[in-house]
């Protein structure tokens, strides 16, 4: 019996992720074999695994040219990961050792390099995605109390640029209800919302702090970009030119630990 092979996209992992929350997940009765082609989805996957959300992936996963990436993310003892011809990598946000801060500023100029020179981004919008990547690290450990958790990715292909910021910490809800003015808010999606808007965080409202995601949106003003957001049992997608909070979905999902960004864009229009 031949099992079909997919492309991995978010709603296969929302699937996944739904029927493992509800113990009816067995992988060995799998009937696809998911190959995924995008960074996205697959470090989303591997997310909810290293927060044993669901079960690892078995041969029902074929990572294709991102199997080193995985494998790399696999030993611990590995910081970061880049390979050879510079168009995906990934670092931890510990910043573990005295060169923790230059291994990431390294880091984030090869992203942007891969973005102008691989992707064909504009230069300054390629600047502006790796300020994003920056911005989002920085939280980790500001705000999600498990830094070690934390990882960058990115993912550069001819026309497009990909890459994802996450950990598994405490998540926006608990953070943001750390400051008495969002104490109130009612769940994962009303904070994930209030998190995205210029200017909140659990610092309060009038501070120099909440501004993370504005690269991001100034990045991608003009762009095709496709933004995903994920934080306990809720997640925030945008997609479109010019990706905006107004244009914002928000859709209740399975839980997942800490904070999850991915966010793609198009170099230039796809067919």
């Amino acid at each position: 019996m031949t099992t079909a092979r997919k492309q991995l996209l978010f709603g296969d992992v929302d699937g996944l992720a739904f029927a493992a929350a509800r113990g009816k997940l067995d992988p060995a009765k799998i009937p696809v074999t998911y190959a995924p082609q995008r960074l996205g989805p697959l470090l989303e996957l591997l997310h909810l695994c290293a927060g044993q959300r669901m079960p690892r992936p078995g041969s029902w996963l074929v990572p294709n040219g991102a199997a080193p990436l995985v494998t790399a993310l696999g030993q611990v003892a590995t910081e970061s990961w880049t390979a050879t011809d510079r168009h995906l990598g990934f670092i931890r946000a510990a910043r573990c050792g005295p060169d923790g801060d230059s291994r990431l500023t390294g880091f984030l100029m090869a992203a942007k390099r891969a973005g102008r020179e691989v992707s064909e981004l504009p230069a300054s919008v390629a600047g502006q995605l790796a300020a994003a990547m920056e911005e989002l690290e920085n939280n980790i450990h500001e705000h999600a109390n498990a830094p070690e958790t934390g990882i960058l990715a990115f993912r550069a292909e001819p026309g497009a640029f990909e890459f994802v910021v996450a950990d598994r910490g405490i998540g926006i809800l608990h953070s943001l209800r750390r400051c008495p003015a969002y104490a109130a808010l009612p769940d994962e999606g009303k904070a994930l919302e209030a998190a995205l808007t210029d200017g909140v965080s659990r610092h309060g409202p009038n501070s120099s702090h909440g501004h993370g995601f504005r690269p991001i949106f100034t990045g991608l003003m003009n762009l095709h970009g496709e933004l995903r957001f994920r934080s306990g049992d809720h997640a925030i997608t945008m997609d479109g030119t010019s990706p905006a909070l107004a244009k914002a979905c928000i859709a209740q999902k399975a839980p997942i630990d800490g904070f999850f960004a991915s966010v793609r864009c198009h170099a230039r229009q796809q067919s």
